[in-house]
């Protein structure tokens, strides 16, 4: 009958409509079959069938199908004396864990004796009547689990008992004819499981299948494996085995390269023709009855790391079995960052509280003790440090400021309540590849932070999980982490392959410190598109140096601190352009507000103190604590910073620019091709541009221009010239309406994303996490609009760049906020014609493949 499919290690080809009929464990066993491999025969009653099984003469069909099995297996379907057994799954299209499944059944008073002689075990033979029994009150008549007799640790006598008793619950659902037994399981699964919740779409099938043991003698075993290590990906069977023993679990099991040679390089070689045939890891049971080997089910193995899921694809490409194209159409970015941070090891998480919730900040893995203050947590890690101590540490605070840079240098991670994606301390984190979630809802009281009504103190360990994608958990205590190796995990590899498939518009990095850069060329970044010359001053070496520079009084003054700060800054940018030879390098001059730098805590002031003194000790306390309160702003976001600092205070970028110029002309005599580019941020008009870059005379104030200060340079280096660019951020309302304006004199944009959606919209990317739920609660915000540009910045973009390209052709445009690694931004970006976008190092690999994706699919489109 063509709504019945029987399957062996000899069943042909099936056709693809009866195969969609199957449901999924029903395919899973019949694409084995297919393969010749020696899979526990059986037959499966399609979906078609088995939405209308009361109208049909079933117990006749069966009796056909199961000859055929009982031929194969040598046993007999009723046969007191060596009882075949069966057992029958339920499938549907719906991919479930766990199907609802009947077992062992054909045992009856008669048979169980017969099953208790082959096993030598009448316990277990008994035991295993009661779950049939137990089985079918449960699972097909809705009869409470509690109605049936306990049959754990019972003797074979009170079993036998439990049994009469509990066919008395069963009445005339039981029957001691073996295919009466079966047709009523059948039946009743069909009308319990018929339009269910398990039953998608009419996809209800019934899996008819032998039942094998691995506990009848010493040639007897069960067990299971992975085609491959499912964690690091190593090309070798991994699993767990058994001897003499039905089932196998993780506490009891053997490791399966102890077991017989002759059946480990079997079991072997169906992992690897399995691996090849479905395209990825598989996981397969099997049972090895008295020397015959069985396989009983595999599934796909969505536990895999995405380190071995990789590793798979990449040996199967050169076996030429896949092609670049299908890897990387089969990656996700969200499983690459898996491959780009430590990740939580899953195997060392039993029995610890965790909790979801929160922001993801920067992605990653931490584990550490709680320290709730930066003076507090480099104490315990210098401590820790001279004791020989494990000196993993993590900061939490409510927010964090300039002078908590350090303690985010040494901390594994940090966790913030205030602000959220792109606030101080994930921004910090992100780029100095530390962990970091913001969690609103958690509070912090003296030495303890309290979440979801646990309570932690200072110097208990905690642990981190911030996914890219998804939501952050939180776990109370110490648990194993997996840290990543580019070389071994094949992400390096896999940036070459997305390389293949990126065309024009490409990726760039957002890269302030060299390490950065130079993971970044690993990762094929071209070029950097932001370099944010503030973070060089976080440096603990350098923060004091700057605030000494901000509070000075006077131009003079000023310029004698610059003088100082200028060799620091070359160096950095020496480094940057030495590693980018011959790729572009935005530099954008300093941008954040200067009260950002300065002290806040009278600690911090009496620190900073005590280093100015070293020079000058006429400097006091009140006079630092009255020139931080003189410079500090209602708003600052959208007060003195950016191209207005280099308006009032024009030493600061000339000093930067200086800068700049030097290391090109130091570089260029060493034979290094240096590509810079100048981006001034916060121009709300081509005016401003237009003073900084070409300077101003007026009332006998001379203020110098990018031009004069790359001519002064050249002279004093013997350079003839420096190539370079100046341009503009376009984060403004202002500016995106005025680029026609703006692009005279800019040679390249670049959206600076997070402050235009702050400007569009007229949200504080730091507080609008306290509101953004409730307007989620009632659909009134689709998307955060800090990860994904929301439709109003898309037209001010789409605007700008139009207007730009009118009145410059050949202008470079480029996006360099955190909406940069976002796959849904980047079609957007490559849609309305920009060139390039640029994100943290850490999120290049992610970018690369949606652009390879992106350009896959446009490729596709065309044929």
């Amino acid at each position: 009958m063509e709504n019945i499919i029987y399957f062996n290690k000899s069943l042909k080809k099936v056709d693809d409509k009866v195969r969609n009929r199957l449901g999924i464990r029903g395919r899973r066993a019949v694409d084995l079959a297919q393969m010749g491999f020696p899979i526990v025969p059986g037959f499966i009653i399609d979906s078609e069938l088995t939405q209308k099984l009361n109208e049909v003469n079933l117990k006749q069909m069966l009796k056909s199908n199961i000859a055929t099995i009982e031929k194969e297996m040598g046993k007999v379907f009723g046969d007191p004396s060596n009882p075949l057994l069966l057992k029958v799954v339920l499938s549907s299209d719906l991919n479930v864990p766990f199907f609802p499944s009947i077992h062992n059944i054909g045992l009856n008073n008669d048979t169980v004796r017969g099953f208790a002689k082959s096993t030598e075990d009448e316990t277990f033979a008994y035991g295993e009547f009661a779950f049939l029994l137990k089985s079918i009150g449960t699972k097909l008549l809705d009869v409470e689990p509690g109605k049936f007799s306990d049959s754990v640790k019972k003797t074979p006598e009170q079993l036998r008992k439990g049994i009469e008793s509990d066919k008395k619950i069963l009445e005339a659902n039981f029957y001691d004819d073996v295919y009466d037994q079966l047709s009523m399981i059948l039946k009743k699964a069909a009308e319990k499981y018929c339009d269910s919740d398990i039953d998608v779409d009419n996809s209800l099938t019934l899996m008819v299948q032998a039942m094998v043991y691995g506990n009848l003698g010493k040639n007897s075993f069960s067990g299971y494996y992975y085609t491959r290590d499912m964690i690091t990906g190593n090309n070798e069977i991994q699993g767990l085995y058994l001897q003499n023993e039905f089932d196998v679990s993780e506490k009891n099991g053997k490791t399966i390269n102890n077991i017989d040679k002759k059946y480990f390089d079997k079991l072997a070689q169906i992992g690897r023709k399995v691996e090849e045939e479905f395209r990825e890891i598989r996981h397969i049971k099997f049972t090895i009855e008295e020397g015959n080997l069985w396989l009983v089910e595999q599934r796909e193995v969505d536990e895999k790391s995405t380190q071995a899921h990789l590793a798979t694809l990449i040996d199967l490409k050169k076996k030429k079995i896949v092609d670049s194209k299908y890897i990387i159409n089969h990656m996700k970015p969200v499983q690459l960052n898996e491959l780009l941070h430590p990740i939580i090891d899953p195997r060392t998480i039993k029995g610890i509280k965790s909790m979801k919730g929160g922001i993801s900040g920067s992605s990653g893995a931490a584990i550490g003790k709680v320290y709730f203050s930066t003076e507090k947590l480099l104490e315990e890690y210098k401590k820790a440090m001279l004791h020989g101590e494990d000196t993993s540490m993590i900061l939490v605070m409510e927010a964090t400021y300039a002078e908590d840079v350090k303690a985010i240098e040494v901390a594994q991670g940090v966790i913030s309540t205030e602000g959220g994606f792109s606030s101080h301390a994930p921004v910090v984190a992100r780029s100095l590849g530390k962990v970091a979630t913001v969690q609103p809802d958690m509070k912090i009281k003296g030495n303890t932070f309290t979440i979801q009504g646990q309570t932690v103190k200072e110097g208990e360990y905690i642990s981190l999980n911030v996914p890219f994608y998804d939501v952050p958990t939180l776990y109370l205590g110490k648990v194993g982490l997996i840290e990543p190796d580019f070389d071994k995990n094949g992400l390096f590899e896999f940036v070459k392959l997305t390389q293949e498939f990126v065309g024009d518009f490409d990726v760039r990095v957002n890269a302030d410190q060299p390490r950065e850069a130079a993971l970044a060329r690993q990762f094929l970044a071209q070029g950097v598109g932001l370099c944010r010359t503030e973070h060089m001053f976080f440096n603990e070496k350098r923060i004091m140096k700057f605030r000494q520079m901000i509070l000075a009084q006077g131009e003079k003054n000023r310029r004698k601190v610059l003088d100082e700060l200028r060799p620091m800054q070359r160096s950095d940018f020496y480094e940057l352009f030495k590693i980018m030879n011959g790729l572009p390098v935005t530099i954008r001059l300093l941008d954040a507000p200067l009260h950002e730098f300065l002290p806040r805590s009278e600690a911090a002031m009496k620190e900073f103190l005590a280093f100015v003194h070293q020079k000058d000790k006429t400097l006091k306390l009140q006079d630092v604590a009255s020139r931080c309160e003189e410079l500090h702003e209602m708003n600052p976001m959208l007060g003195h910073r950016g191209c207005r600092v280099a308006i009032t205070y024009p030493e600061i970028y000339e000093m930067q620019c200086r800068a700049i110029f030097e290391s090109a002309c130091m570089l260029k005599k060493e034979g290094v091709n240096v590509k810079p580019e100048i981006m001034i941020p916060i121009v709300m008009s081509e005016q401003e541009l237009k003073f900084i870059k070409n300077g101003k005379k007026i009332e006998g104030t001379t203020v110098k221009g990018i031009r004069d200060i790359k001519n002064e340079v050249c002279e004093e280096y013997g350079i003839k010239d420096i190539e370079y660019k100046v341009g503009s951020m376009i984060e403004l309302p202002a500016a995106a309406l005025r680029a026609g304006n703006i692009a005279q004199y800019a040679e390249f944009f670049s959206f600076g994303t997070n402050d235009l959606t702050q400007t569009t919209y007229g949200l504080s990317r730091d507080d609008s996490n306290s509101f953004f739920p409730s307007y989620t609660l009632y659909d009134l915000l689709q998307h955060n609009p800090f990860q994904v540009l929301g439709d109003e910045v898309k037209e001010l973009i789409a605007t700008a760049s139009l207007r730009g390209r009118l009145t410059r052709p050949n202008i470079k445009i480029g996006l360099c906020g955190e909406h940069g690694a976002d796959p849904e931004n980047i079609r957007f970006c490559a849609e309305v014609g920009l060139n390039y976008v640029s994100c943290s190092p850490y999120s290049i690999p992610l970018a690369k493949l949606a652009i390879a994706q992106m350009s896959l699919a446009a490729e596709d489109q065309k044929k």
